[in-house]
């Protein structure tokens, strides 16, 4: 049995790798266990002094559900067997140790097509997951980014870095 890690935020990219995974599975005879995996993010000190404990871990339960509602829909009207996971901290260290926790073989993300000026100002989590873990991780990419992602950052630097210029 493939045991397979998806992390769901909610997006379309993250039901498109989990629509990628229905397919694979109709197209090889290969039974597979779907870990669907929610990384909620650890909220600020600031906010946490003054909001109870129980109330942040509510929201943040509340958040995790409703980000994977439609991924565990997918899955289920789809006949395959799957499992979620939440946990919280930085979105790459916990999908690669939920990865660890469930002994998954593979990680199959969906993102977006960005050029790599954006990906570098912005971060990627897919990058960094790349880095850090052993395991394939199969990036399902099916929607280029809007135009103000793909072309804000960059124009964005060019104009500072022509007003810095200027000065």
């Amino acid at each position: 049995m493939l045991n397979i890690l998806i992390p769901v935020d909610g997006s379309r990219n993250a039901l498109r790798a989990v629509e990628y995974v229905i397919q694979y599975r109709a197209m090889h005879d290969e039974l597979i266990n779907v870990n669907l995996a929610n990384i909620q993010p650890r909220l600020s000190r600031y906010i946490t002094r003054f909001v109870p404990s129980a109330n942040v871990r509510m929201l943040q339960q509340e958040r995790a559900e409703q980000a994977l509602k439609g991924a565990v829909d997918m899955l289920i009207k789809a006949g395959v067997e799957h499992s979620v996971h939440i946990n919280k901290g930085d979105a790459a260290e916990g999908i690669v140790a939920c990865a660890q926790e469930t002994a998954s073989q593979k990680i199959v993300m969906g993102t977006t097509r960005k050029n790599a000026l954006s990906r570098f100002f912005q971060g990627s989590v897919v990058s960094k997951v790349m880095a850090i873990t052993d395991l394939p991780v199969e990036v399902v990419a099916k929607e280029n980014a809007t135009k103000l992602a793909r072309f804000g950052i960059p124009v964005g630097v060019g104009l500072a870095v022509l007003w810095l210029a200027v000065e």
